[in-house]
């Protein structure tokens, strides 16, 4: 028979372990989940049917450098697709450890093709990074794919971390953070990277149009 205060020792340890994974949690968060790969075929597919190709042979959907994982950045392969007229199109998933790094930045900074310089933030209609690569005009922002997130782009640590919270919220999250099932904060997005030929940035219009075709897509894979 369990006496009641075996019980409230019971219940005593499960708290106090509970505690401790949540700190550990909150202060020595896990090293950054490894994004899935992304769904090349489909995403050639939906450009290729909005005819944003060239009319040529299909691109090679080799990627030109492997996925990564670190302690404090782990990121997909990335998806490189040639557009018409000279313009470059890249996404690749990437997740950070600490919420201070989660930003569009921080996700290609160590690719030159997607590391971008004189950056300038862009508000509407999308948040957008626009800067130069590689002396090449460049727009990118960051998906965040998840239920709910009517405005999932950012580009700013502010307006990634926004999303990330708002997908961390209900009960259930809640109760698997505290027993330490899955972090904290999950700080995953997928970096959108749009680049022009030299001197020919690409237009809003492409740029609207080129988000509006991956979205849906990137958003089954959640």
């Amino acid at each position: 028979m369990i006496t009641p205060p075996l019980l409230v020792r019971w219940y005593g340890t499960l708290a106090t372990i509970a505690a401790l994974l949540a700190t550990q949690a909150i202060l020595l968060p896990r090293w950054p989940t490894a994004p899935r790969p992304l769904p090349a075929e489909q995403l050639e597919a939906a450009l290729r049917g909005a005819q944003l190709l060239p009319g040529t042979a299909r691109p090679s959907l080799t990627p030109p450098w492997p996925a990564k994982r670190s302690y404090e950045l782990a990121t997909s392969e990335p998806v490189v697709l040639p557009l018409r007229d000279g313009f470059e199109l890249t996404l690749m998933g990437g997740a950070v450890r600490q919420r201070f790094n989660f930003q569009a930045g921080a996700i290609g900074l160590d690719h030159a093709s997607l590391n971008v310089g004189q950056r300038r933030l862009l508000g509407t209609p999308v948040p957008t990074a626009q800067g130069l690569a590689q002396d090449r005009p460049t727009l990118q922002t960051c998906l965040v794919a998840g239920p709910g997130l009517e405005e999932p782009f950012g580009v700013t640590r502010e307006q990634l971390t926004t999303l990330a919270d708002r997908l961390a919220v209900g009960r259930q999250a809640a109760l698997e953070r505290v027993i330490g099932l899955q972090p904290n904060r999950s700080y995953a997005c997928t970096l959108i990277s749009l680049r022009g030929a030299k001197g020919e940035p690409p237009s809003d219009r492409l740029w609207q149009q080129v988000l509006s075709l991956v979205e849906p897509v990137l958003r089954t894979r959640t």
